[in-house]
């Protein structure tokens, strides 16, 4: 009887040898390709888009969108979007190829869109170094209509998105992420010499 004992408790040593070693050298998840694409394009430099967390959430259980990472004040490479988020930039993207000509999202979609289209910008600003919350989501609503554009949509589509955003998504934002400033030709307009608003 020790002897089975003996030996099972070294099988399941090794076993826990072998799971531990192969999850130490497990490759990390690959990023987003297309996102990251749009991301870098905002960033000026090339970035990584992860996407974590469950599937078809919007939202972590912190109520973030999507993280990025500053270490000694510089961000990170990379950022991490919730899954939902990706999942409905997807679904928009092949909605915009295949779907009706439609000025906002024709799957009755346009608020879980632009809130999507807005976390990437957003987090795409903090990867280029913009740390202020409001400045950084002034940036992000005026950049919706860009990220939908490169996901397909059609000029006409990303400027009705990109109005709708604008109207609807500061309001459903905390305190932090707004400020006075966000206006055309105010402090945080990426565009002043510009009329296109966002």
């Amino acid at each position: 009887m020790r002897l089975v004992a003996f030996f099972l408790l070294f099988v399941l040593g090794l076993l826990t040898l072998a799971l531990h070693h192969e999850a130490r050298s497990a490759p990390p998840r690959p990023g987003d390709l297309g996102l990251s694409a749009i991301a870098s394009s905002l960033a000026r430099r090339h970035v990584v888009v992860h996407c974590e967390g469950a599937g078809g959430s919007l939202t972590g259980v912190d109520g973030t969108s999507g993280t990025t990472e500053f270490v000694n004040g510089k961000p990170t490479d990379e950022t991490a979007l919730q899954e939902g988020i990706c999942e409905r930039l997807h679904a928009y993207s092949r909605l915009t190829k295949s779907g009706p000509d439609c000025g906002l999202p024709c799957d009755g979609s346009a608020l879980e869109t632009a809130w999507s289209l807005n976390a990437l910008a957003h987090e795409s600003y903090h990867l280029a170094g913009v740390r202020n919350e409001a400045r950084t989501e002034c940036y992000a609503l005026q950049a919706i209509d860009y990220v939908a554009r490169r996901l397909g949509a059609s000029e006409q589509q990303a400027r009705q998105l990109a109005a709708f955003a604008f109207a609807e998504l500061p309001g459903r934002m905390p305190a932090a992420y707004s400020s006075p400033a966000c206006h055309d030709g105010g402090a945080y307009d990426l565009r002043p010499a510009s009329r296109v608003w966002p």
